[in-house]
């Protein structure tokens, strides 16, 4: 999966627009977020301080199917990482999570 590199910069102007060549990645990460069972992996791992064992992933995710929980992980490449069956938030997938739950268009009609 494709992160788009306004990800990648905290620190840039709200008024600078998309560039065509980012769309594709913007359109590649919205659609990862539209599914809500990688909503909850990352909502999950967020809260988590550290990393997390598969095994208690699994548990706390709603989620039993080990083939189907695999898949959405694979899905969350470069928001997730996994090192020796523990998954934690990379930064970039820390900085999404924030920028998704204090994005004010939710609540908008």
């Amino acid at each position: 999966m494709a992160i788009p590199t306004w990800l990648s910069d905290p620190d840039a102007s709200e008024s600078s627009s998309l560039r065509t060549t980012e769309i594709e990645g913007v359109s590649e990460t919205l659609d990862v977020l539209s599914n809500p069972i990688r909503l909850e992996i990352l909502a999950t791992l967020h809260q988590r301080p550290g990393d997390v064992r598969y095994a208690d992933l699994r548990a706390e995710l709603s989620i039993r199917d080990k083939g189907r929980l695999n898949y959405h992980l694979r899905q969350l490449d470069g928001l997730v990482d996994r090192d020796d069956g523990r998954y934690t938030l990379t930064d970039r997938g820390r900085r999404l999570v924030r920028q998704v739950a204090t994005a004010d268009v939710w609540n908008a009609p």
